[in-house]
Parts: C-alpha cells; sequence; structure tokens
C-alpha cells in the first residue's frame, strides 16, 4: 500500500524555497482585489480619468496642437478619434506587481521606498507613452491599434518593470547594510 504525504502548507510555514513566491502572489492577489473592488468609484476616477486622460490629451495636444484632444472623463476625443481609457488601460495591473514584488523582497524600508518611487514613474511614464501611441495609431493606422493595445505595448511595459525590479534588487543585494541595517560585512 503507497500512502501519501500529508501537506501542511500552513502549519510548520511554506518550505523556504516557496515562501518569497507564495507571499508575492498573495499581496498581489489581495491588492489587485482591493483595486477592483474600488471599481467605478473616486478613486478608479482619480487614476483613470484625472492622472491618465488629463495628462495625454495635454501632452498630444503639445505635441501635435492640429489634433485638439480634449479629455472628457475616461476618454480622449479629437475630431479624429475617440479613445476609452478603461479600468486596466492606466497600468495599475503593474504597478501592483511591482509593489508586491518590493513589499515581499527582503530589503530596507528605505530602499524599498526608493525602488517603490523609481518603477512607479517608469511606469507611469511608459503607460503615459502607450495611451499617447495608442491615440496616434487609432488616428492614423487603426490596424495596427489591436496589436499595440492588446499585445506589444502591455507586454513591453511588464518587461521593462521587471527588468527595473531585477536591476534594483541586485543593487540592492549588492549593499552591505541593504537587509541587515549594518554597514560593512559580518555578523
Amino acid at each position: 500500500m503507497i500512502r501519501a504525504l500529508p501537506i501542511r502548507p500552513f502549519r510548520g510555514g511554506w518550505p523556504r524555497y516557496l515562501s518569497l513566491p507564495m507571499r508575492f502572489l498573495l499581496l498581489y492577489g489581495s491588492l489587485q482585489w482591493l483595486y477592483q473592488d474600488a471599481r467605478g468609484g473616486a478613486l478608479e476616477r482619480l487614476l483613470i480619468d484625472t492622472l491618465t486622460v488629463r495628462p495625454s490629451a495635454a501632452l498630444i495636444d503639445w505635441l501635435t496642437p492640429g489634433e485638439r484632444v480634449i479629455a472628457e472623463g475616461h476618454r480622449l476625443v479629437s475630431p479624429w478619434a475617440r479613445l476609452n481609457v478603461l479600468n486596466g488601460c492606466e497600468g495599475t495591473e503593474t504597478l501592483l506587481l511591482l509593489v508586491a514584488a518590493f513589499l515581499v523582497f527582503p530589503a530596507r524600508l528605505r530602499h524599498k521606498l526608493q525602488g517603490l518611487l523609481g518603477g512607479s514613474l517608469l511606469i507611469y511614464t511608459l503607460n503615459q507613452t502607450r495611451i499617447v501611441g495608442l491615440y496616434y495609431a487609432l488616428r492614423h493606422d487603426r490596424d495596427s491599434f489591436q496589436l499595440l493595445h492588446g499585445v506589444l505595448a502591455p507586454t513591453l511595459i511588464i518587461l521593462a518593470a521587471s527588468l527595473f525590479f531585477l536591476v534594483w534588487a541586485k543593487q540592492v543585494r549588492s549593499t552591505p547594510e541593504a537587509t541587515t541595517g549594518k554597514a560593512g560585512c559580518g555578523p
């Protein structure tokens, strides 16, 4: 008779090699659930209408004043194109991935906050560039819009965020006081 060994992930803790990934997945899932729970509320309007659509409209008009783009709630509207920026288009999912990664990574709070600030600015800048690029694609080359919207741009933003995190993690790990709080080597 073959007996299966009992798996007890919470009694005695997860195996060490699974602890970090499990904490990451649980934290990311919780953050994503909280954000989706706020759907349609003031937070979503702030992130989409105020922090994404308005700056995108201003940037497009600055780059090409003849476009006459205005922000109408969650829409970029011009005489030639109308782009809806919906939940998921504002870069929050990528930001939440990065937040979860920084929070579970073993490093000092100061390093985590520096990484979060830099990563947030990177994601925001890339996503604004994506929104502006999507507007121009919709306006001038509608055939490329779906490929840019659904595949290329999101993949590039996630890759950039991942590379940012990996570079940050390598730099933090090479700093002697990064995780111990002590300068120098040794206990």
